[in-house]
């Protein structure tokens, strides 16, 4: 069962996407899940393949290595709040606390998704009540970096609910080149089976000294939100859909 639902997700990628050249679209391609449970193994899975070093939420680790690396130049940044840069860079020195829920017409899409998906592959697993994650989170920055210099090649944000032990996503936090952009855009990179889900943002720094990341593209190509899928022979398709945005 598990498997079919899998698949039927997978042939709807390629059925309303596109095929992609790895070349040309390379700004949407990202880490990959399992096909059974994604959780922390796809981490240990990709350091062990890349040759990577492992290190978790070392002081003053961040989502980012430097602000900069999404585009914010020396006069945004004079701008930007101080504390914004700071989250950015040294997000391990921070504690969190959420409260949220599926609303109204979109609370039976939620349960549907956690008993499908979420609860199974501990991925993307959002609560479905405001209880859920009244008790706080369990977070962590993970660094996978090279062996020889120590540079960080993958920075992964693991967040799991205290109350219930789920990991509620494990995002892969990076940048990506698209060339319809100048700048290079955020990107937070979600395994799944045989491909992920990614989120494209690109920045924005607001009069009042906030930082605004949208993904509200229009259309392929634009921010917003991808499915991409493999069939780890070299082919890619990629699916955009428009419905799934913030900003």
């Amino acid at each position: 069962m598990n498997k079919l639902q899998d698949q039927i997700t997978q042939k709807w990628v390629k059925a309303t996407g596109r095929r992609i050249d790895l070349e040309e679209h390379k700004w949407l391609i990202g880490p990959i899940g399992a096909t059974d449970i994604i959780k922390d193994k796809f981490i240990h899975d990709l350091a062990i393949k890349e040759n990577l070093e492992l290190s978790r939420n070392e002081k003053n680790a961040g989502l980012l290595e430097s602000i900069e690396d999404i585009g914010i130049t020396n006069e945004k940044k004079a701008k930007l709040t101080k504390s914004v840069a700071d989250f950015y860079e040294n997000t391990s020195n921070y504690d969190f606390e959420i409260w949220s829920e599926w609303k109204g017409f979109f609370k039976p899409f939620g349960g549907l998704l956690s008993i499908l998906f979420s609860k199974r592959l501990q991925q993307l697993n959002l609560p479905l009540s405001s209880l859920d994650s009244a008790k706080g989170l369990n977070s962590q920055i993970i660094k996978l970096k090279s062996k020889e210099d120590q540079k960080t090649k993958w920075t992964i944000w693991y967040r799991k609910l205290k109350s219930s032990g789920h990991v509620i996503y494990s995002g892969v936090y990076t940048t990506c080149e698209n060339p319809n952009y100048k700048n290079p855009l955020l990107k937070v990179v979600f395994p799944l089976p045989n491909g992920n889900a990614s989120v494209v943002m690109k920045e924005e720094v607001l009069e009042d000294g906030s930082l605004l990341l949208s993904s509200d593209g229009k259309k392929f190509g634009d921010n917003g939100f991808y499915f991409t899928l493999t069939d780890h022979k070299g082919q890619y398709w990629a699916k955009f859909v428009k419905a799934m945005h913030n900003g």
